[in-house]
């Protein structure tokens, strides 16, 4: 409580803090339902990350600028994006839905998964956090809330272009220590109709040497293992406007990513994996607008092989091969003036969105076996704003699951703009289904060893009321202080327990009466929290800038367990982070900082630790050249060279220095 305290009056006597280098509430359009509305209108607690945020923030990856963000819970298990989970409100990585250009990115096989992100940071035009359930709108697995990424082809595909041909280019170039090696570059092309962006990135460094506790305990001949990665992707995206009223929009990629994965799932000293996942992508959309009717269809297909290597002196590899094929179809209807006269003179506008979703995805698997399900949701959304300040959203969905047949899903939002302060709070239902792993690890094993992970094909989909009530108070038009308190209250949670396999009548490969973790719905829990955040920005001359945000999240769960599960409450009880950007002419300083407070954990027989407590800073100096369209920097990630872990076994990366260019035109 002392630290709550501490924080919470730092927040009062500081008061200045940065906003995300944000918008502001009324000027960035979102999509927190998938009704579009202004941030101050949609009755959420939203965030969004900009392209200047993108370019500015000494980070490398989506999940590291993710960090800056109240609310979020990040446990990565290593640097730049190789892997990381990402939690909501206290969620569980698998209770946060990641979307691209409006359709899912969530991994049929494993929450894991969920960031491996497809295009390069350069082709990023803004990422959207939602925070709190979306499932209504979105689907199942929108529990914690929605991380929706947005790129610049994707925001731009409704807009005409001019007459003459246009073009951008981005390209940043970086090396640093280990072998560190980056390029990511964007070209993007428009003329009158039609828009053309392609992307790359690839990033890929030796890693960092750490002592191989394998060698210690004489199971391995190698003294030391190194962090090493190599993760590149390649993107496409199309966008045509074919008359004043139809738009047809498309994006394709692949990717590939090798990394050394040790510990990464386990705790066993014969843990030696490395890991390769391959995966194709593509997407498409079609609009149709006229007057006050607009109508999408969406669908995409995305494939992914797995290759995971756990020892191969021991074991074969792993493989798995999952796809997901998603088609979103929906229409919006928003009265005219004459029509709103009618209801109410204060109405500003009212739409109406009715739609249907299917997700088909399926699994061939060396260990989990092959599988597929299919899941459709009907929705309908509602959305009205009264000139007086009020908004309201309300929503309904009807979701079906294989297992569980219909689930009941209503929602409803609400926001009271006073001027200066915006009041919003918001409820609602959402679900999360199990992947693939949850339902079949282990299935095709034979004879499988006690002790070992099983999986339950009978698992319910686990089930959320959340709440959550916030205002957003801008005294002055350079400073913003948003507090919101939140609670969610869940059942038939996921987690393996220890169980008899007379038991277990679903799996047929086990050995008689001998215990195995076996994945059940056996939980339920309550997290109720905090979110503080303060944004301050001051301009000391016409080309002198100082922006700064100050974040806060308190998060307690509570579980009808003895314990609580490291799975279901893996997150820091406390956690503060503070972002700092100079802009002086030419010459720019950002800085991004947090400290958390989490329980400790450890694991001897391989030196492993999670520490109680932990500080980070990134910090990036840059000199822009030639009208600003050559950047110089130099970034150095982890400034105080803090040992620690988010995974317990996973070392994340010490004191990282590399420096680069960029390049915009």
């Amino acid at each position: 409580m002392r630290i709550l305290t501490s924080i919470v009056l730092s927040f009062i006597i500081t008061f200045p803090a940065f906003g995300q280098l944000t918008a502001e509430l009324d000027s960035i359009d979102v999509t927190a339902s998938r009704i579009t509305t202004t941030i101050s209108e949609s009755g959420k607690s939203v965030a969004v990350i900009t392209q200047t945020d993108i370019q500015n923030m000494p980070v490398q990856s989506v999940d590291d600028l993710l960090r800056s963000l109240p609310g979020i819970n990040i446990n990565a298990r290593a640097g730049f994006g190789v892997q990381t989970d990402v939690g909501v409100r206290g969620s569980t990585f698998s209770q946060v839905l990641f979307m691209l250009d409006n359709v899912p990115l969530n991994d049929p096989l494993t929450a894991h998964f969920n960031t491996n992100i497809p295009v390069a940071l350069s082709e990023i035009g803004q990422i959207e956090l939602i925070r709190g359930p979306a499932s209504t709108s979105f689907g199942a697995d929108a529990v914690g809330g929605v991380v929706h990424i947005k790129t610049k082809a994707y925001l731009m595909k409704d807009s005409e272009a001019p007459e003459s041909l246009q073009t951008r280019t981005n390209v940043d170039v970086a090396a640093g220590e280990h072998n560190l090696q980056i390029l990511d570059a964007s070209v993007g092309v428009a003329r009158k109709n039609w828009r053309f962006n392609t992307s790359f990135r690839t990033a890929q460094s030796d890693g960092e040497s750490f002592r191989n506790p394998g060698f210690d305990e004489g199971v391995s001949t190698a003294e030391t293992f190194n962090s090493y990665f190599d993760i590149t992707n390649l993107s496409s995206a199309m966008s045509v406007k074919l008359n004043d009223k139809w738009t047809w929009y498309t994006r394709g990629g692949v990717e590939n990513r090798e990394f050394n994965a040790r510990y990464f799932y386990t705790r066993s000293i014969y843990d030696e994996s490395e890991e390769q996942i391959e995966s194709r992508w593509a997407l498409t959309e079609l609009t149709y607008e006229n007057g006050a009717h607009r109508s999408e269809l969406t669908a995409s297909y995305r494939d992914v092989e797995d290759v995971f290597d756990f020892n191969s002196a021991l074991s074969p590899a792993n493989v798995h091969q999952t796809g997901a094929f998603y088609v979103n179809g929906s229409h919006q209807y928003e009265l005219n003036t004459d029509q709103l006269n009618t209801l109410s003179s204060s109405l500003r506008y009212m739409r109406f969105m009715a739609g249907a979703q299917v997700l088909n995805k399926e699994i061939e698997s060396t260990d989990r076996g092959n599988h597929g399900n299919t899941s459709w949701g009907v929705y309908g959304i509602h959305t009205m704003n009264f000139d007086f300040g009020l908004s309201m959203t309300s929503s309904l969905r009807l979701q079906f699951n294989p297992i569980s047949d219909l689930s009941f899903l209503p929602q409803v939002s609400a926001s009271f703009d006073l001027g200066s302060i915006v009041l919003r709070s918001s409820v609602g239902r959402a679900i999360r289904e199990g992947d693939f792993t949850e339902r079949y690890i282990s299935h095709q094993i034979p004879n499988l060893t006690p002790g070992r992970n099983v999986g339950n094909p009978d698992l319910l989909p686990e089930e959320s009321t959340s709440f959550d009530v916030g205002f957003d108070w801008t005294p002055v038009a350079q400073l913003r202080f948003s507090p919101t308190f939140f609670y969610r209250s869940s059942s038939n949670l996921i987690d393996y327990s220890l169980t008899n396999s007379n038991q277990i009548d679903n799996a047929d490969n086990l050995m008689a009466d001998a215990e195995y973790f076996y994945a059940s719905n056996i939980s339920e829990s309550d997290v109720t929290g905090v979110e503080l955040l303060s944004a301050f920005t001051q301009k000391f001359a016409s080309n002198s800038t100082l922006r700064s945000q100050l974040g806060y999240t308190y998060i307690n769960t509570t579980s009808d367990q003895n314990t609580v599960s490291r799975y279901i409450a893996n997150h820091p009880e406390h956690q503060a982070s503070l972002d700092l950007s100079l802009q002086a002419g030419s010459f720019s300083v950002n800085s991004q900082s947090s400290f958390n407070v989490r329980s400790e954990e450890s694991a001897e027989l391989i030196n492993a630790e999670v520490p109680d407590q932990y500080f980070i800073t990134n910090l990036n100096v840059g000199y822009t050249l030639f009208g600003d369209r050559f950047k110089v920097y130099m970034e150095v990630l982890n400034l105080t060279d803090t040992q620690y872990q988010e995974i317990l076994g996973a070392p994340m990366p010490g004191r990282w220095v590399l420096g680069g260019i960029k390049y915009s035109m």
